[in-house]
């Protein structure tokens, strides 16, 4: 029962965030504040998931021969180190050495803002670090799309492969994404499906929630709360489950700090089941498991 916990956790999680996000973007409608509203929920989330000695900025990422980034939305950095030195003003500098992560925050994905992704990220890649080889995990997470997860899927193939994110969330309608390990130069992005749940309330494997029309609102109640509702070639329509995504994209996140050494193993990946994992292709529809 320790995964439903979790799971239970992370999808009240993302209300909660969805719910102040959708309040503060009703207020206030200067575009640049309703983007920066929404990258400050999404730090204060993943301040309470990343290990103490590491911190949680936003700047420019800088390298020893006068190279240096675009802004970037949020950098995950070693506390250890110097940064905070560097802070002086407004603009605060991030040298690349101590930089472990970097991740965009986007209000609505269009095709210009995945072009800027594209840019940052490019941006980030040309650094050299004086000590280390390493670049930092590049990241998108999105609060919503332009377009529908087909058309979201093309523009994402029709990046090269250097200029792709190392992954993407869009929690509306609940997509993930990132490179497959096993195909070099394949870009998977994925529909984080709702499970039907069985008698006893746990997820069943490769069966879905899904409508046979479109329902109003595009959104379905199932199990007290709401989920978006979104079309999948050869499935039809099927509700999504953006908190199982966002977890997912923490997942990988802190699984990506592993692989640098930067921190251990991360317990949160040993909770999550094969089922917990399963989304469906946007590229090919049949079910993926990671």
């Amino acid at each position: 029962m320790i995964l439903n916990i979790v799971e239970q956790y992370w999808s009240s999680a993302v209300m909660r965030l969805q719910a102040e996000v959708d309040g503060f973007n009703k207020l206030i409608g200067h575009a640049g504040e309703q983007g920066r509203e929404n990258e400050l929920s999404l730090a204060r989330l993943l301040e309470n998931l990343i290990p103490r000695r590491l911190g949680i900025g936003s700047g420019v990422v800088i390298d020893s021969k006068n190279g240096r980034s675009k802004q970037s939305d949020i950098i995950i950095y070693d506390l250890a180190d110097q940064p905070t030195l560097m802070a002086q003003s407004s603009q605060v500098l991030f040298p690349i050495e101590v930089v472990h992560a970097v991740i965009e925050v986007k209000t609505n994905l269009t095709a210009d803002e995945l072009e800027d992704c594209a840019k940052k990220k490019r941006s980030i890649d040309t650094l050299v670090p004086a000590s280390n080889n390493h670049s930092p995990h590049f990241s998108v997470l999105a609060y919503d799309a332009w377009a529908s997860p087909d058309t979201v899927a093309k523009h994402l193939r029709g990046v090269t492969e250097a200029e792709r994110p190392d992954s993407i969330c869009i929690l509306n309608p609940g997509l993930i994404g990132g490179p497959d390990e096993s195909s070099p130069g394949v870009f998977n992005l994925g529909l984080v499906p709702l499970h039907q749940r069985a008698d006893d309330g746990s997820r069943m494997a490769e069966t879905w929630v899904s409508t046979v029309k479109p329902p109003p609102n595009a959104s379905i109640m199932e199990f007290g709360s709401s989920y978006p509702v979104t079309k999948i070639k050869n499935h039809g329509f099927i509700a999504g489950e953006p908190g199982r995504s966002l977890l997912l994209f923490c997942d990988s996140i802190l699984r990506a700090l592993a692989l640098q050494g930067v921190i251990p193993a991360p317990a949160l990946t040993n909770y999550l089941t094969r089922t917990a994992r399963e989304t469906l292709s946007i590229q090919d529809s049949p079910g993926k498991k990671d």
